[in-house]
């Protein structure tokens, strides 16, 4: 976490988070955080915020699978998290983003693939646990997008998330995978935007390195789209801070 802080601020980063990611579930894929490593990640955490002069918040995202909202929103209860992002990775048992599984999508017909991934995103809107939504179209994470209009999905999702009022991030990760491209599109962001979904900004920064990285593209298409603030949270409460 030390390293984080350093690079965010020689970037000239004025506020950043932590959230690792971790599942409740069992799974066999790829290695995230487990529960058991929450309290060690809490404690490092308070290490580290003692001693930045940066501003440095506590958060966490988790995987959303049907029936398992009660589950984590107990669990973040034990936590003095300031925000909790929500995320949907699987279909079933199917992780969408897995590169090993990428052929699933025309297996089952990418409009099929749509429909189930936004269901399971408003299900998790609407559950009313999460803070946050990460990375809202992760679903075009390979380039695969229906060769029809599916707005009416979207604006489906947007209203959802502004009823349960739940931010939406501006992910820039998309920008390094096949889709090449922010997530959410600019045509989502402009949906969110004409929903009154607010926003917040993730670099998905798994190394140091990747910190901030593609963030001037993310404030560009926010502005562009007409936002001129953005969330940042202290202890699950949401303020607005004008973006530059």
């Amino acid at each position: 976490m030390e390293e984080y802080v350093v690079k965010a601020q020689e970037n000239g980063i004025g506020e950043i988070g932590f959230s690792d990611h971790m599942l409740i579930h069992e799974s066999k894929c790829y290695p995230r955080m487990t529960p058991e490593s929450i309290p060690a990640y809490v404690e490092n955490f308070r290490r580290v915020k003692e001693k930045s002069q940066l501003p440095v918040k506590l958060g966490v995202e988790m995987d959303f699978i049907p029936g398992n909202a009660e589950k984590v929103r107990e669990f973040v209860s034990k936590f003095p998290f300031d925000y909790v992002i929500g995320s949907v990775h699987f279909i079933g048992d199917w992780e969408i983003d897995n590169p090993d599984q990428a052929q699933e999508y025309l297996k089952r017909g990418i409009m099929q693939v749509y429909e189930e991934y936004f269901t399971l995103v408003k299900q998790l809107c609407a559950s009313r646990v999460f803070n946050i939504l990460a990375h809202p179209d992760l679903v075009k994470i390979f380039g695969y997008k229906p060769n029809c209009d599916f707005s009416y999905i979207l604006s489906d999702v947007a209203d959802t998330m502004a009823k349960a009022d739940v931010c939406a991030e501006i992910n820039m990760r998309g920008l390094a995978r096949p889709c090449k491209e922010v997530y959410p599109s600019e045509q989502f962001l402009r949906i969110l935007h004409a929903h009154g979904v607010h926003i917040t900004f993730g670099s998905d920064a798994h190394e140091p390195d990747e910190l901030g990285k593609g963030l001037n593209e993310g404030l560009r298409l926010a502005k562009k789209v007409g936002y001129t603030d953005a969330c940042v949270f202290d202890h699950r409460k949401k303020r607005l801070e004008r973006i530059a």
